[in-house]
Formats: C-alpha cells, sequence, structure tokens
C-alpha cells in the first residue's frame, strides 16, 4: 500500500473513532476544548503584557510596535480574539496607506492631532476617500479591508493606541505589496514603463514613512 494510501486509511479510522465516540456521548479528547480549558492552558502572567518589551521597528518617522497572537497567544483565545498596534509619529509622519484583511481596528488618540483616511472600496467613480482630523481623546474607525492611514499633524509628534478585532488581522501595506506584484503588473497599474515603474519601487519606504513636500497646489 502506498504512502498516501495509508494516510487516507488513517484519516478513516480517525474519523471513524470521532464518530464512534459522539454517538456513544463520550468527547473525543482533543476536540472542542471549553473556554475554561483554554484558558486553563495559560499561565496568570500570560494575560498581562508588558509593551514597555514590543520594541518594534523605529525609524526618523516613528515606531509601530505590534501585539498579536504570534507573539503573545492570549490573544488568540476565542473569547478574546483581539490584538493591538502602538503608533508613535513625528510631526509629518505617515503611517502609510495599509488594510487589515480580517480585522476592523478603533484607534485611541492619547497626544498630538493625527489625520485618519478610508479608501472605500471599487464602486462608481470617484470612489469616496473618508477624510478627518482627530485630537487628544478621539477615537476614528476603520472597516474591515478597507484602506486607511494616519498622518500626525502636531508639532510635538502624536502616540496612539489601536485595537484591532482579531487575534491575527493581518496587514498589507499597499505601496510595499504592490511593488511585490511582477514588475509588468505594477508598471501597467502605475501607467509607465517597467524600468520607471522599478525606479518607483526602489524608492518605496518603510512604514512609518517622513512626509514629503506639498505640490504648490496643496500649499495654496
Amino acid at each position: 500500500m502506498g504512502r498516501s494510501s495509508s494516510s487516507k486509511v488513517s484519516c478513516v479510522i480517525a474519523m471513524v473513532a470521532v464518530l464512534a465516540s459522539a454517538a456513544t456521548g463520550t468527547p473525543h479528547p482533543s476536540l472542542f476544548p471549553t473556554a475554561v480549558e483554554l484558558r486553563g492552558k495559560f499561565d496568570d502572567a500570560d494575560f498581562v503584557i508588558d509593551t514597555n518589551k514590543i520594541r518594534g521597528a523605529p525609524n526618523d518617522a516613528g515606531n509601530i510596535r505590534a501585539g498579536n497572537q504570534g507573539t503573545f497567544q492570549v490573544l488568540g483565545l476565542p473569547d478574546v480574539d483581539s490584538s493591538f498596534a502602538l503608533i508613535s509619529l513625528e510631526e509629518n509622519a505617515h503611517n502609510l496607506p495599509h488594510t487589515h484583511p480580517r480585522a476592523s481596528e478603533t484607534l485611541f488618540l492619547a497626544k498630538g492631532a493625527m489625520e485618519v483616511f478610508i479608501v472605500e472600496e471599487n464602486g462608481a467613480s470617484p470612489v469616496r476617500v473618508i477624510e478627518n482630523t482627530i485630537h487628544p481623546g478621539g477615537v476614528a474607525v476603520f472597516p474591515k479591508g478597507l484602506i486607511h492611514g494616519q498622518r500626525c499633524v502636531a508639532r510635538k509628534g502624536c502616540e496612539a493606541i489601536a485595537v484591532l478585532g482579531n487575534g491575527d488581522p493581518g496587514t498589507n501595506t499597499v505601496s510595499a505589496r504592490l511593488c511585490d506584484a511582477p514588475i509588468e503588473a505594477v508598471a501597467a497599474a502605475l501607467g509607465v514603463p517597467e524600468k520607471a515603474a522599478k525606479r518607483v519601487c526602489d524608492m518605496i519606504s518603510g512604514n512609518p514613512a517622513v512626509g514629503q513636500p506639498a505640490d504648490d497646489k496643496r500649499r495654496h
């Protein structure tokens, strides 16, 4: 018997065992643990997180320090299922346009003034862009999957806390992920030759990013 056939037989045997135990009212020990049993797998200290130990990747524009179920498994419990990000931005710095494919986001601004935006999904032209400015104590919400971002417009910088509604929210930074596509697709999207598209992608900033000078039209 081949290896593939042996695997199939093992799966069938396992399924029969599970169905048999269900029929007799005897739960299979590895299936469907209760919430209490799941919480019991964690120590008391796992239910608190010292964010001072989260380094992030600081640069001249600021820092974004995240916690999710990959780094703190307690956040993946079904009755917790959340994650967070501590956002520090210098004046005119951006948390670049990005999406969270599996989570909505609620952002609380603790310091500074912050421009926030949401880009609506594909639809009738022009696509709606929702823009607001929040101040300390303000809260902004971002729907799951939509492109959004923030810019600090305070001279002394901004500090914010974002809570996401999934222990594994995922993050796609729009500019970086676009440039990960085949170069011919990137060039088509930008409407430029492939060499020009490559030059643009070579200049893509890390996140967070320093703001660039406004053009004359925006200044006036």
